[in-house]
């Protein structure tokens, strides 16, 4: 007989959904503490995105099952946190996880729609290939969490969704991950031992920089008392951090306001205090 000890019912996973640069690193981190919460092998799978797999993670993986040690006498929850999955240029993953016969429960942060697009587009300039503008609707459309969010409750029903606020992911994690316990129906964490875990959008690298750690064996090889001044000049090296111009700003606000109104009146989302 097959052996069915680790076997994931199909109402027992947990997807932290997205946003990017929401904190959601943090989020995954803290309920990986939990000990009815089973994490993933890898925090962002992204097994069901289409363009989002930069490892190319959902082929070496033979079953959706595979990224869990999962044990049914103390585990409630396999979990995961693929952003991928609320990205603009992702359409149709809920319909992709349903079609695999999965009904998750899920989180969503959301933050500032400004300063996320800010981040994830300082983020992506790591990568040499970035060339979209930080207006590209890839950016802009992110940050509309109402459509985002409407786009997996068409599909799981808004009792499977809970929207969690950035900044109180980050001001008050503890308060906030009782919260997403209370969710879950498991019970409520005392502490966060580890509260470190953060995926912070540090300044792009330089060309400089990315040339010397692709031979990081030669920085390796530096004497100790080289090795920190080296790296502090090639971190003078890297190009400032974008911001949004006003007349950005004014873009991006007009085009999301519609649906920045709708998340206020369907899900009482203060969203005045993002300037809408």
């Amino acid at each position: 007989m097959p052996d069915t000890s680790t076997t994931i019912r199909d109402d027992q996973y947990f997807l932290i959904i997205g946003s990017m640069k929401c904190a959601t690193t943090s989020l995954f981190s803290y309920l990986a503490e939990h000990p009815a919460v089973c994490p993933a092998s890898v925090k962002e799978p992204e097994y069901f995105s289409r363009q989002e797999r930069p490892h190319d993670t959902r082929n070496s993986i033979s079953a959706y099952t595979d990224l869990w040690d999962f044990d049914p006498a103390r585990h409630a929850w396999a979990m995961e946190a693929s952003t991928g999955y609320t990205k603009h240029e992702e359409p149709g993953v809920a319909e992709r996880v349903a079609a695999h016969g999965i009904r998750p429960r899920l989180a969503y942060a959301m933050r500032d729609p400004f300063a996320r697009i800010e981040s994830q587009y300082n983020f992506m300039r790591r990568h040499p290939q970035w060339r979209l503008p930080i207006t590209h609707p890839d950016l802009v459309q992110t940050s509309n969490y109402f459509a985002q969010a409407e786009a997996w409750t068409r599909v799981f029903g808004r009792e499977a969704l809970l929207l969690i606020d950035y900044e109180d992911l980050t001001g008050e994690p503890l308060a906030t991950v009782n919260r997403v316990c209370a969710f879950l129906d498991i019970a409520p964490m005392a502490e966060i031992a580890d509260s470190s875990a953060r995926n912070v959008s540090a300044r792009p690298r330089s060309e400089a920089e990315r040339a010397l750690r692709r031979a990081a064996p030669v920085l390796s090889r530096l004497p100790a008392e080289v090795k920190a001044p080296v790296r502090r000049l090639l971190e003078a090296t890297r190009p400032t951090s974008v911001r949004l111009t006003p007349a950005q700003r004014a873009e991006v606000a007009e085009t999301l306001a519609p649906d920045m109104a709708r998340l206020r009146d369907e899900w009482g989302i203060n969203t005045a205090r993002w300037g809408f």
